[in-house]
C-alpha cells in the first residue's frame, strides 16, 4: 500500500522537463541578483513615468502569454493527434484479430496475422524514432503488405467469404493511414521562423525584466524574475518536447507500452 502511494505521488509530481529547466532558473536568479546589487534599473526610483513602465510590462506580458498559449496549444494538438492515431492502431489491431478469430478456424493462420500486426506496430515505432536523415527500408509498409496478402489468400482459398473479407480489409487499410498520419506529424515541424522569433523574444524580455524592476522592487525582483522565467522557459521547453511526440523523453507518448498492449490484445484475440 505504501509503495503504491509512493508510485502515485511520483506520477503526480513527475516533471520531466525540470532536468533542462533548472539551469535557466539558476541563471536567471544569478543575473537578476547581479542587476539588483550593481545596477539601479534603467529608470531610477523617482522616475516621472512609473505607471508608463508598468503598463508597458503588462502589455508585453499579455503578448507573450498569447504567443506562448498558441505555441503550447499547437504542440499539444500534435501530441494528442499522435496519441489518437496510436489508440486507433490498438483498436484496428484488436478488431482484425477478433474478426479473424470469428471467421477463420485455422489457428496457425490467426497466429500469423497476430504476429504481423505486432511487427507492424514495432516497426512503425522504430521508424518514427530513427534519424530522419537515414529512414531506411519502409518496414511498416512491408508488414501491412503481408497483412493484405494474408487476407487475400484467405479469400482466394475459401477460408473467408466476400463479406468477411471486406470486414477485415476495412481495418487493414487503416494500418497505412495511421502510418502516413504519424509520418506527417514527424516530418512537419513547427515553422522555424516562428519558433526562433518566440525564443529570441523570451530571451530579450527576460534580460530586460530585472533592469525594469530593480529600481522600484529591489530584492523582490529576484523571485519575480525567477517565477517569470520558470513559466516562460518551462512552457517553451514543454512545447518543444511534445511537438515531436514519438521519442524517448518523459513527455513523449508511451509507445512502448502501447506496442505491448497490441501484443497482448493480438495474443488473446487469436486464441493463443
Amino acid at each position: 500500500m505504501f509503495e503504491a502511494t509512493i508510485v502515485r505521488l511520483r506520477k503526480a509530481f513527475r516533471f520531466p522537463v525540470l532536468g533542462r529547466l533548472w539551469k535557466y532558473i539558476v541563471a536567471m536568479a544569478v543575473y537578476s541578483a547581479l542587476v539588483v546589487q550593481f545596477g539601479s534599473g534603467v529608470f531610477p526610483t523617482g522616475s516621472p513615468r512609473p505607471s508608463g513602465r508598468a503598463s508597458d510590462m503588462v502589455i508585453v506580458s499579455i503578448l507573450f502569454g498569447w504567443l506562448m498559449s498558441f505555441r503550447t496549444q499547437t504542440s499539444y494538438a500534435r501530441w494528442w493527434e499522435g496519441r489518437s492515431l496510436w489508440g486507433q492502431l490498438v483498436n484496428d489491431s484488436r478488431n482484425l484479430t477478433l474478426k479473424a478469430a470469428s471467421y477463420v478456424r485455422d489457428v496457425p493462420e490467426r497466429e500469423k496475422l497476430g504476429a504481423i500486426l505486432v511487427r507492424f506496430a514495432e516497426t512503425l515505432r522504430n521508424r518514427l524514432r530513427q534519424p530522419k536523415s537515414t529512414p531506411g527500408p519502409h518496414q511498416p509498409m512491408d508488414a501491412a503488405g503481408e497483412v493484405f496478402e494474408l487476407l487475400r489468400g484467405w479469400h482466394s482459398g475459401g477460408k473467408v467469404d466476400g463479406f468477411a473479407f471486406l470486414a477485415l480489409d476495412r481495418h487493414a487499410q487503416e494500418l497505412m493511414n495511421i502510418c502516413g498520419a504519424c509520418e506527417k506529424i514527424r516530418a512537419t515541424p513547427i515553422a522555424a521562423s516562428y519558433r526562433g522569433l518566440l525564443r529570441k523574444g523570451i530571451a530579450f524580455y527576460l534580460l530586460m525584466l530585472p533592469w525594469l524592476m530593480a529600481g522600484e522592487m529591489g530584492w523582490a525582483t529576484v523571485p519575480v524574475c525567477v517565477l517569470t522565467s520558470y513559466a516562460l522557459v518551462g512552457l517553451e521547453l514543454i512545447a518543444s518536447g511534445i511537438e515531436d511526440p514519438f521519442g524517448y523523453d518523459g513527455d513523449d507518448l508511451p509507445i512502448d507500452e502501447i506496442v505491448e498492449t497490441i501484443r497482448r490484445s493480438t495474443t488473446v484475440g487469436t486464441g493463443v
